[in-house]
């Protein structure tokens, strides 16, 4: 009785409607149901059987042993045939293999206006963490000759330029650099390992998310080693792979794995990988629960408390670590 009152009154827009809805049911399967979950929850990136074919994708491309621990066999943790993330069985670090070859990777354009924009959006977050940190560096060691790779719009650079110290910096998105160098800093816009720096030019390095964009780490922390002080300090932010959200999510934590990052460390495995690469970690902690960008102090007591029990879970989805050169 209602459908035949709706036909009469609306039978030029609601039937025709309700036919195409029924053609769609009609079409609908188990195999489209699981797909559209899969892009909904972020799983679409991850293989599974029978849903997405899986064949491993090799051209340009080269089968590397663990960045920590130098084991060559792996379990694969994501089966994407673009971007397999694989473990290692030894000391338990998620990276990529196999990777793009170095000379794939020099083909890649390094431009990147999102990631300018981005940075200037936040540039009062990036501004109060440079403050943070170099208000805990200067408690054991003065200013002195400062190397930010990855600098970006040069944020840092003038935060530590003010205090005191001699900056230069290293930046590989053009606009990035253009911004940078106007406002009168030295910015090599070459990867770290053609610089050409003189051994022990530096007394601090710091790398903000920086890390976990090389595929190919012995010749980049080689290059680290050789041109920061004796006595010098390295500082790394990256993202955790065992944040609080890799427990809900898996291989569908998007904050970390995607197709840039190329290296998944958590607070157990940066300490061994550095510990190869001749670094001795100092401290190591997590920060943040969401990826908020104003002060904690602007959220509720609630919010304050939850991001506080997870910093001290060391479950935060950023990892800070500070490291001295052995």
């Amino acid at each position: 009785m209602l459908l035949r009152y709706f036909r009469n009154r609306n039978d030029h827009i609601l039937w025709p409607a309700i036919r195409r809805r029924s053609v769609q049911l009609r079409r609908l399967t188990v195999r489209r149901v699981v797909r559209g979950i899969a892009r909904r929850t972020g799983l679409h990136r991850v293989w599974i059987p029978g849903i997405r074919p899986y064949n491993l994708l090799q051209d340009n491309r080269e089968f590397i042993p663990c960045h920590a621990c130098g084991v060559n066999g792996y379990r694969t943790f994501i089966r994407d045939p673009h971007h397999q993330v694989v473990r290692c069985p030894n000391c338990g670090l998620y990276y990529v293999n196999p990777v793009p070859t170095a000379a794939e990777l020099s083909r890649r354009v390094q431009e990147s206006a999102a990631y300018t924009e981005d940075q200037l959006r936040k540039k009062e977050f990036f501004w109060r963490r440079a403050e943070r940190l170099l208000n805990h560096i200067e408690t054991f060691m003065p200013p002195g000759r400062l190397l930010d790779v990855g600098c970006a719009i040069g944020t840092e650079l003038r935060v530590a330029q003010e205090r005191g110290w001699k900056v230069t910096g290293i930046e590989l998105a053009e606009s990035s650099v253009r911004i940078a160098r106007q406002a009168g800093f030295e910015v090599h816009a070459v990867p770290l390992i053609e610089a050409g720096f003189r051994t022990r030019a530096f007394d601090l390095i710091t790398m903000n998310h920086v890390l976990e964009h090389v595929a190919h780490t012995p010749v980049f922390m080689r290059e680290a080693h050789r041109t920061l002080a004796d006595d010098g300090v390295l500082f790394l932010s990256l993202p955790n792979v065992h944040a609080w959200k890799f427990y809900f999510r898996r291989g569908a934590y998007a904050w970390t794995f995607h197709e840039d990052h190329y290296i998944h460390f958590s607070i157990e495995t940066l300490p061994k990988f550095l510990q190869r690469h001749k670094f001795q970690v100092i401290e190591i902690s997590t920060s943040r629960w969401l990826d908020f960008h104003d002060r904690p102090e602007n959220h509720s007591s609630l919010f304050q408390a939850i991001n506080n029990a997870i910093e001290r879970l060391n479950m935060g989805i950023e990892i800070f670590c500070l490291a001295r050169k052995m």
